[in-house]
């Protein structure tokens, strides 16, 4: 019998992706509709976390838990890209597509299903495929919606506009092969606030309906999206990509301006949130937000209740680096109780896997901590179907 042509090759796998694709949306839709979260949790089992993702995360190995708690961007638009080496030795938490990574839609899909591919080799766990798309400027990937800003969506005041607005994004993300999308922004700012042009209001009853909205429309079209920056970025000095940010409002000033938004988001069952990079002076001044127990333990587990996936915004942004080693700082998110460390270049990622390994061996990371972790990305995988064909 003949070998089959590379063309016939790409069809069978793009056919496969389908009908894995197709399996997908329909598990996340069932679950962000109210179906079954895997029973209820048991008496040392992490609130959100089920059963079966427990007992999965007891069979991994330190090497194994650590990787899954990384979301990484990588060089690259094909698979001569060194991330296929990656994928082959590792299974990661995520990957996170960037616009240098996206020349535009058809060579974006053809990227996405070969990574897919790579992943899910030998019965691996595959990583979450993620990006962050905001409107109009925003945009990772430039050649798909939404084309409008949060700005312009916002001052229209409708919140049906902005969650047919955000579906239509979703499914465009959805079609390409995507899982998850940091988005949308949920800061309240106003027009000197370096975010701008990038938020639905300076109002927070406004930014709470509309980031409301915008996570419906998320969930009808299957994608999962994480709203940022908690707590609040709106009210910051400066953009955290470019340097160190203090956010100066005392935490009743925080809660009333800022906290709605994000609320909403959670009240719209958000799979996973977005944690700033800033400080805050109502909860620790010293700390950025996601390297923050204070914010990220106290403020949104315990007093929010939060039960799903934590990401620190890239740990490779100016208001890290001006202060801490990236491998420093990604032990530090961990240790306080961020689930994903994100970290977006892969210059920036050198040392970080070895920094948390060592951490977990002296015990700076407590095992269960770094076990809550890898759970929390393993259920959000588990609620978008990965692990049934991974796992």
């Amino acid at each position: 019998m003949a070998a089959p042509t590379h063309a016939q090759i790409r069809r069978r796998r793009a056919a496969a992706l389908l009908v894995a694709a197709l399996a997908t949306l329909a598990i996340w839709a069932a679950f962000l509709r109210g179906g079954d979260a895997g029973g209820e949790a048991g008496a040392n089992r992490p609130a959100g976390i089920s059963e079966h993702v427990q007992a999965l995360v007891a069979r991994m190995s330190p090497e194994q838990r650590v990787d899954q708690v990384l979301l990484l961007g990588f060089a690259g638009t094909d698979t001569t890209s060194p991330v296929f080496s990656e994928l082959r030795a590792r299974e990661l938490g995520g990957l996170v597509i960037r616009s240098d990574n996206w020349l535009e839609t058809a060579q974006g899909r053809e990227l996405i299903a070969e990574l897919r591919v790579a992943g899910l080799q030998g019965g691996r766990i595959p990583p979450l495929i993620a990006t962050q798309q905001e409107g109009g400027q925003g945009r990772s990937l430039g050649d798909l919606p939404p084309s409008e800003s949060e700005l312009r969506i916002g001052n229209r005041g409708t919140p049906r506009l902005a969650e047919s607005w955000a579906a239509t994004a979703a499914a465009a993300l959805r079609s390409a092969g995507l899982d998850l999308s940091l988005f949308p922004v949920a800061d309240v700012a106003g027009a000197t606030s370096p975010l701008a042009t990038r938020t639905f209001s300076d109002d927070p009853v406004t930014a709470a309906a509309m980031t409301a909205a915008a996570m419906r429309g998320c969930r009808d079209a299957g994608m999962a999206c994480a709203p940022l920056h908690f707590p609040g970025l709106g009210a910051a000095s400066q953009d955290t990509d470019a340097g160190p940010a203090t956010v100066s409002l005392d935490a009743a000033s925080l809660a009333n301006r800022d906290l709605a938004a994000f609320g909403a988001a959670f009240d719209e069952r958000a799979p996973a949130v977005v944690v700033s990079l800033a400080f805050y002076a109502a909860y620790d001044p010293v700390t950025p937000a996601a390297l923050s127990p204070e914010i990220v333990m106290g403020l949104l587990r315990d007093q929010l209740g939060y039960e799903g996936a934590a990401i620190t915004d890239d740990l490779g942004a100016g208001a890290i680096k001006a202060t801490y080693r990236i491998p420093e700082a990604a032990v530090a998110a961990v240790a306080a109780g961020a689930d994903v460390v994100q970290i977006d270049s892969p210059e920036d990622q050198a040392g970080v896997r070895g920094a948390l390994l060592q951490a977990v061996a002296t015990g700076e990371i407590p095992e269960s901590r770094l076990e809550e972790a890898a759970g929390r990305v393993l259920e959000l995988k588990r609620r978008l179907g990965l692990l049934e064909r991974g796992a």
